[in-house]
């Protein structure tokens, strides 16, 4: 059960069209009460605001993230905005530094015209971020925050990526289980706070599945050589490696893998679903396996015109990061529309009550902790692209 909160704040906002500058410019809005705008705020945009990173270790997740939010507020704000006004996204980079976000979360408290915050992006920041914005009353949703401690935090706190919890008992039954058939693995994890939560629900998974884990090693974020690390593992003998963490690393260690001439199954979390792997790791990346909530796809038209925005942008494919943001945008301008209010606490009790809202992941209805529990698919890299190989399913028994 989440925590009470000990202050609601109310308001208005205001601002201009979204550009892509950073910063927080404030605008002479009217204010709001008991969760409806004044007439001097009606013609206004909407100001909401975004903790993400744009420099530091994480930058192209967060170069991920603040475009697909982007995408998003130019799609909505194309078919008329929200409320009948157009919304503008307020940017802070918090430079995947915990101690900075915290910062960010006080200025966009503080700052009268934000409505709610996308963001921040990683589980850490969310996690240190959130007694900030419950203490002030200011939805907090981290699109891609999927630490179990997270969203039970705060009434305040919400994510659409899914719980550790719910992927976990997913990617043991249906990709160790059913699909791989493997009955040992060696798992190498980022040591940051979704990297212990992932490895924490997946140990309790693995032990009721009868799975045994050889060995799991853990390395610091930003790492680049995982040669002494694979020896390790590599030496307890696994049917399959199992890799926890981002895309990028992740090409990383399958190249690494296969420099040592290592013969091994290769199975990645949800993170490992990006072409970047495939770019990065060419055919070294064929064979790997992972699930992922959503899938990209031709015969899917909102994802793929999502997708070519995106690349056209980005000058690269999109991360999981990617749609997991333009959703989460999508879902809070969703919740503000039927709250028919730019109120804080209005906003939050309408995306509490959010119900079968369809986005390019699927469809989205928080749990009573502001969470979800999503379903996911194996997918498998098979010459050099991802290809689908399951439907969409979830765990049989759901920690």
């Amino acid at each position: 059960m989440r925590k009470a909160i000990t202050a609601v704040l109310t308001l208005t906002l205001a601002a201009s069209v979204l550009t892509g500058c950073g910063g927080s410019t404030n605008s002479s809005g009217g204010t709001t009460s008991g969760g409806s705008t004044t007439a001097a705020a009606s013609e206004e945009p909407i100001k909401i605001g975004v903790i993400a990173p744009v420099t530091g270790d994480r930058a192209e997740a967060g170069k991920s993230v603040w475009l697909s939010f982007e995408i998003a507020i130019q799609d909505i704000n194309a078919k008329g905005g929200v409320l009948g006004r157009q919304v503008e996204l307020v940017r802070e980079d918090s430079k995947a530094d915990s101690k900075e976000a915290v910062e960010l979360a006080k200025k966009m408290v503080d700052n009268k015209d934000v409505v709610a915050v996308l963001g921040p992006m990683t589980s850490a920041e969310a996690i240190a971020c959130s007694p900030i914005f419950d203490e002030g009353g200011l939805v907090e949703l981290a699109p891609v925050a999927s630490n179990n401690e997270y969203a039970v935090m705060s009434p305040w706190s919400f994510t659409v990526a899914g719980r550790q919890s719910a992927e976990m008992p997913y990617f043991v039954e249906k990709i160790l289980s059913e699909y791989s058939d493997t009955k040992s693995i060696g798992v190498i994890y980022v040591n940051d706070d979704w990297g212990v939560s992932s490895i924490e629900s997946l140990t309790p998974a693995c032990e009721k599945a009868g799975i045994e884990i050889t060995t799991a090693e853990n390395f610091a974020a930003g790492e680049k050589d995982f040669t002494a690390i694979l020896t390790k593992i590599r030496q307890t003998n696994p049917e399959s490696l199992v890799i926890m963490t981002q895309a990028a690393e992740g090409s990383l260690i399958l190249n690494q893998v296969a420099a040592m001439g290592w013969d091994v199954n290769t199975i990645g979390v949800g993170a490992m679903y990006s072409d970047q792997v495939i770019q990065l790791a060419g055919e070294k990346a064929n064979g790997l396996v992972a699930p992922s909530c959503f899938f990209l796809s031709e015969d899917d038209a909102p994802a793929w015109e999502y997708a070519a925005k995106f690349e056209k942008e980005a000058g690269f494919k999109p991360t999981i990061h990617g749609p997991l943001s333009y959703d989460a945008a999508l879902v809070l301008c969703d919740a503000i529309e039927r709250a028919d209010s730019t109120g804080r606490e209005a906003i939050r009790e309408a995306l509490q009550a959010t119900k079968g809202f369809k986005g390019l992941a699927g469809d989205y209805e928080f749990t009573e902790d502001g969470d979800m529990i999503r379903q996911y698919r194996v997918l498998q890299v098979e010459d050099g692209l991802w290809s689908a190989k399951t439907d969409y399913a979830s765990a049989t028994n759901v920690q």
